[in-house]
């Protein structure tokens, strides 16, 4: 800061002692133009009003640069000489003034009122760009703030992150993206990444025209030392002065998939066992109708020696035993725990777009406070969508297309039901048996469900109403004791 700035800083922030200062200053070059009648010092005003300007406002600039012009030509060597026979001092009196007077005080005020004016736009000129500069220091500390947040998140993001030039070389790397293509600190910085991650350099060459790429896609990766991992990308293009550049955002999903396959297989386990154990129980009661039939047949010598008639008794029990160590097989089963409201989220989440898709309006109607529910998660979402799925096609050729979702607790029971105001069903009795002719599915969908269900104590069943049609889904709440599942389960 200069000397000038200085004073302008310090005018402004005293203005009474500066005014005072201008004044004072008036005054002695006053009492000097007026003892000294032969010399003209009424230049010296200037002096005052460049001090004080900076503390004076336009009107008060004004007011002084009048005073001082009219003191300067008043006491004026050329006035005094105009005064014949008066050697003394002279007291200013306009009414004195000699021709021209006028012109040069108006020349003066003029003159002295310009000098503080500039004086005045020059601060006023140096508190902008102070305010300026502080103004672009504010930025340049939010920006810096802004950058180290930026550059934080990067760093202790547990997603790997980079970006890639325009010739598919790493330019920024995160500590994450280091740890999962294997590489110490620093040293992924200007590597091809072609051999680790080969999606991004076709997706960065195949970037023409203005238009940037942003998606997401899932590939293969691989890291320095050789292991395979799968990848998901997320990545967007865009443009530099050396040219196109990309940014990716990558996500070992390895443990995801083999998480989403381990569960995909025990489901599929799971509900292969329920329907191993349905089929069971029906073949188990064919099988034992025929074992009571064959018995019932009347018995002779003929029919005793006859091997076919023994086969055909030894089948009969054979195919009663395998019914029955299906069922033994899908009973022992661990018994699982499932948050009601969680699935119906899933639920929602699943079937909303499709059911917004086919102009069906759905209300959730979910009481607060749901128990625990005593069934498999992933068996209970796929009975609950088999049903939704259900509402869709039955509400196809429908012009009021509307469903409705509750559940709420029922006596000891959780109780869940699907409304849609569909036709209804015309045959309840033959809603949940298998293989039915003209069903979707081969007629297996609420056949199933119902197994599912019924295999931890719940229930399936059709509710008639006065139009459309209402499906229930029965479970027990967690904290009922293991007898009373049981008791349900054979009942």
């Amino acid at each position: 800061m200069t000397r000038l700035d200085s004073y302008l800083v310090y005018a402004e922030s005293h203005r009474v002692t500066v005014c005072a200062i201008g004044g004072v200053m008036v005054m002695l070059i006053a009492w000097a133009d007026w003892i000294l009648p032969n010399t003209s010092v009424g230049f010296l005003y200037l002096i005052p009003v460049l001090l004080a300007a900076p503390a004076l406002n336009g009107y008060q600039i004004l007011t002084m640069a009048a005073l001082c012009g009219y003191l300067r030509e008043a006491l004026d060597p050329l006035q005094s000489a105009g005064m014949a026979g008066n050697p003394a001092p002279i007291v200013p009196n306009p009414a004195n003034w000699v021709a021209g007077s006028f012109g040069r005080f108006t020349v003066a005020a003029c003159g002295f009122a310009m000098t503080g004016f500039f004086v005045r736009e020059l601060n006023q000129r140096r508190q902008l760009l102070m305010e300026h500069l502080a103004e672009r220091e504010r930025q340049m500390l939010r920006q810096q703030e802004t950058e180290l947040q930026v550059r934080m998140l990067i760093e202790t993001s547990p997603l790997a992150i980079l970006t890639l030039d325009p010739g598919g070389r790493v330019v920024l790397a995160n500590e994450s993206a280091h740890q999962l293509l294997g590489f110490d600190r620093t040293q992924l910085q200007g590597e091809e990444v072609e051999a680790y991650l080969p999606i991004l350099p076709r997706m960065l060459h195949s970037h023409h025209g203005g238009n940037n790429i942003r998606t997401n896609v899932e590939c293969k990766g691989q890291r320095r030392g050789g292991e395979v991992f799968l990848a998901h990308v997320w990545l967007s293009t865009y443009r530099s002065s050396e040219g196109p550049g990309l940014a990716a955002v990558v996500w070992d999903a390895s443990e995801n998939l083999r998480d989403r396959e381990g569960a995909g297989l025990d489901s599929m386990m799971a509900t292969s066992r329920v329907l191993i154990g349905a089929i069971s129980h029906e073949i188990r009661n064919l099988a034992s109708a025929a074992v009571s039939a064959y018995a019932a047949l009347p018995m002779g010598t003929a029919t005793e020696r006859d091997e076919r008639y023994q086969a055909l008794g030894s089948l009969l029990r054979g195919l009663e035993k395998i019914a029955s160590s299906g069922l033994r097989m899908a009973s022992s089963r661990e018994a699982v725990v499932a948050d009601l409201g969680t699935v119906l989220d899933e639920t929602r989440i699943v079937i909303e777009p499709s059911l917004e898709e086919a102009g069906i309006t759905v209300a959730w109607e979910t009481a607060a406070g749901l128990p625990l529910v005593q069934a498999d998660h992933h068996g209970l979402l796929q009975a609950f969508l088999n049903l939704a799925r259900n509402s869709v096609r039955a509400l196809e050729n429908c012009e009021r297309r509307q469903m409705r979702v509750s559940a709420e607790v029922e006596r000891d029971l959780v109780v869940v039901r699907f409304r849609d105001s569909g036709p209804g069903v015309a045959n309840p009795e033959e809603l949940f048996k298998p293989f039915q002719p003209g069903a979707q599915s081969v007629g297996l969908g609420l056949y199933i469900s119902r197994a599912i269900l019924r295999s931890h104590g719940g229930g399936l069943r059709y509710e008639r109403e006065d139009a459309g049609s209402c499906f229930v889904v029965e479970l027990w709440p967690a904290e009922n004791s293991v007898d009373q599942r049981w008791d349900r389960i054979h009942s």
